[in-house]
């Protein structure tokens, strides 16, 4: 871990520019990604099943750009906005509302060793034995918006911290992406608000891309087969990995899948959430299948 002042020249120079920027930031990992090009990847941490695949989507397609995606790795959205940056092999920073002694969510410490092994970044305003707290993680959105040339919104409710980020990325003169949804969801009640008060209305990434004179969009071959084979190789545990070829291979329910591996309804169960809660598969009326 490392410490940079706001009087320090490796402090990025986007969010000294900001109203009240951090007085200092701890790091760790890659700091060069603080001066590319960054586009931060929020949303509702409910979000819906569709929500997530957007998320992922969007943030491995700004990766083939050359993007660095952040987000603040709290559960929904942001999670897969940070897998999505590392299944398509790119960069992404994670801002924390807490020290680095206290992860949070404590099921999200998978996902910052993944960041930190494909070096990536990690950074907080806070001393290391800094617990979490909502009010931080308000605080803490003010870097996620500040760190970045823009912000994509993919789900949030009318009232979120969602829309607080959206308010400090406006006040920073940040271009604001959304995501349209249909009228009535209520994953989308506050992205179709933003777009009302003069948000960017994108359905793709070449649309993201083009808003800025210094990014040019490039055609990138990146089939949804690559996705899934880089997925399927980061899955270092042996046990979790058989589990989520079973379910590839069509074993969907619980019980198939003991049977097939002649392990017990709590092994399995224990496995399948880890698998969930990691990206790796997702559960429908049918059972699991891999996302």
């Amino acid at each position: 871990m490392i410490k940079i002042t706001i009087y320090d020249k490796e402090y990025p120079d986007k969010l000294r520019k900001i109203k009240n920027p951090p007085k200092q930031l701890y790091l760790k990992g890659n700091k060069e990604l603080l001066n590319q090009n960054i586009i931060s990847i929020i949303g509702s941490r409910n979000c819906s099943e569709n929500g997530k695949k957007l998320a992922r989507k969007f943030a491995s397609e700004l990766s083939n750009q050359g993007i660095v995606i952040a987000s603040g790795m709290a559960k929904g959205i942001d999670s897969q906005g940070h897998i999505g940056a590392l299944e398509a092999r790119g960069k992404t920073i994670a801002v924390l509302g807490s020290g680095f002694n206290y992860i949070f969510p404590k099921e999200n410490k998978k996902l910052y060793d993944e960041i930190l092994k494909n070096d990536g970044l990690i950074i907080s305003e806070y001393s290391q034995d800094t617990q979490p707290a909502s009010e931080l993680f308000l605080q803490r959105n003010r870097i996620v918006s500040g760190i970045s040339i823009g912000i994509l919104v993919i789900e949030a409710a009318y009232r979120s911290g969602t829309s607080v980020t959206a308010k400090l990325a406006k006040e920073q003169g940040k271009k604001i992406f959304v995501l349209p949804h249909e009228i009535g969801d209520i994953h989308g009640t506050g992205t179709n608000r933003l777009i009302r008060q003069g948000a960017t209305l994108v359905t793709s990434t070449k649309e993201i891309i083009e808003e800025f004179h210094f990014l040019e969009y490039k055609k990138v071959e990146n089939t949804q087969k690559d996705i899934k084979e880089s997925k399927h190789k980061r899955i270092e545990n042996k046990e979790y990995k058989k589990i989520y070829e079973m379910i590839e291979s069509g074993a969907a329910t619980i019980n198939q899948i003991c049977k097939k591996s002649g392990r017990t309804v709590k092994e399995i169960n224990n496995i399948l959430i880890m698998l969930e809660i990691e990206g790796y598969i997702t559960k429908s009326a049918g059972g699991y299948k891999c996302v």
